[in-house]
């Protein structure tokens, strides 16, 4: 895990001190009392700043804050599979999961290509985090609920890579069963062990920018 500091050089542009995240992956997270920054890093050497951009469906998104000197877009996507019914068996044939699974999965890079749009804008340094995985306990379930959720990354890595972006793999950072509160939800472990990639990938990308990286 890589500092957020770097001694003599407090006002170079890898500290991170106001990271503004765009998507709503925080927003059914328990982090328990206090600040949401105390929570994702405890103890951190330069104090900080998270500024939480909610993405709607439909409807303008905020501005990134002036002040903001990093950017990381990290969204749920759960409610494009939800909505899909593809989770209930709704669908009659398997040309009919897939035409409903490319129905979600076009509405799901429609708010994804949007938001990408606002964070390039103030050509900050940049993340991008794929999809958290289910823990489903019905094998079933769980099997249907990982092939959506491939699908819905697959765009998520086009787009990064189209926008030279870099990327926090979330398949293989919360790999066991401590990551999780539930079957979809991440624990403050999961969350901070999140919080500790993406930090390093921020500062890595801040210090060297201008590849394409993958973080996990």
């Amino acid at each position: 895990m890589t500092e957020n500091s770097v001694e003599g050089r407090e006002d170079s542009r890898d500290v991170i001190r106001h990271l503004t995240l765009l998507g709503d992956a925080l927003q059914n997270i328990d982090l328990g009392d206090g600040t949401r920054e105390s929570a994702l890093v405890p103890q951190p050497r330069n104090p900080w700043k998270l500024t939480v951009l909610e993405v709607a469906e439909q409807g303008p998104l905020r501005a990134i804050p002036r002040d903001a000197t990093h950017v990381g877009i990290a969204l749920d996507g759960g409610w494009t599979i939800e909505a899909s019914g593809l989770l209930k068996g709704g669908a009659k044939s398997i040309e009919g999961a897939l035409e409903t699974l490319a129905a979600a999965a076009d509405e799901f890079e429609s708010v994804f290509t949007r938001v990408i749009d606002i964070a390039l804008e103030p050509g900050l340094p940049t993340i991008i985090c794929t999809l958290v995985p289910a823990r489903h306990l019905d094998p079933s379930r769980q099997q249907v609920a990982a092939t959506a959720l491939a699908i819905f990354n697959d765009r998520i890595l086009r787009k990064a890579f189209a926008a030279r972006i870099s990327i926090v793999e979330l398949r293989l950072v919360c790999d066991e069963d401590g990551d999780y509160a539930s079957e979809t939800l991440l624990s403050r472990t999961g969350v901070r062990k999140v919080a500790n990639v993406a930090r390093s990938a921020l500062y890595e990308i801040s210090q060297d920018p201008g590849r394409t990286r993958v973080y996990f």
